[in-house]
């Protein structure tokens, strides 16, 4: 199991989960989150990491050319997107083939077979798929759990249609759900994202907390 702590906004909280050796570090450039980081201020804090290749831009362009901006101001290699079709982001890939693509999917309590095609479509051209608590279309914020069940029926789809992909497990994640679940999840899901589970407040962060989830990370 690894561990992806989103959300960082500031140089301590980036030193807390390099200290605590964070597996990925995702900073969200996205204007309708709590947690949005201009990309010039992304630049800024990534420059001092010590492995810059553990930073994650998370974005949800208009289009492929907001996409392409804001990477390229970013200076980022992995790419979170919260937008952009099966076939825009096999262009984005096609162009860029140093990137590495991670494509959210909201789930909610359900699977229907809209929603199992949509997990096929991204597994055929991303790299990996993260799953998150959707709300009216749209997801990431929510702090709300993707029931167990159901993040693993929609795992299996999208390794049953390509065995290689690998998943992500956001929504509402925390230590107690880990201690609980973190077993049964981790023999499908490679990463818990986690973001308010680790908060005291929006876009601040609770060492204590990232600590204490990354002393169990290893079921």
């Amino acid at each position: 199991m690894k561990i992806k702590v989103c959300g960082i906004r500031n140089q301590k909280d980036l030193e807390a989960c390099e200290k605590a050796d964070v597996d990925l570090i995702g900073f969200i450039n996205i204007e309708r989150s709590k947690r949005m980081v201009e990309t010039d201020k992304i630049k800024v804090l990534t420059s001092s990491m010590k492995d810059k290749n553990r930073a994650v831009l998370v974005i949800e362009p208009s289009d492929m050319a907001d996409a392409d901006e804001r990477i390229k101001k970013s200076g980022l290699n992995n790419i979170q997107l919260h937008s952009l079709s099966p076939d825009e982001i096999s262009e984005i890939k096609n162009n860029n083939s140093h990137l590495t693509i991670i494509r959210a999917i909201g789930i909610s309590e359900v699977i229907n077979p809209d929603k199992k095609k949509e997990i096929e479509d991204f597994a055929d051209v991303c790299d990996y798929l993260l799953l998150d608590y959707e709300i009216q279309g749209k997801t990431g914020g929510t702090g709300k759990q993707i029931p167990t069940d159901t993040a693993i029926e929609a795992a299996l789809f999208a390794k049953s249609h390509n065995e290689n992909i690998e998943l992500f497990l956001a929504g509402g994640m925390d230590v107690e759900r880990i201690k609980n679940d973190g077993k049964k999840l981790a023999k499908i899901f490679t990463f818990f994202d986690v973001n308010s589970g680790v908060e005291y407040e929006p876009g601040v962060k609770n060492t204590d907390k990232i600590n204490e989830l990354m002393k169990i990370k290893v079921l």
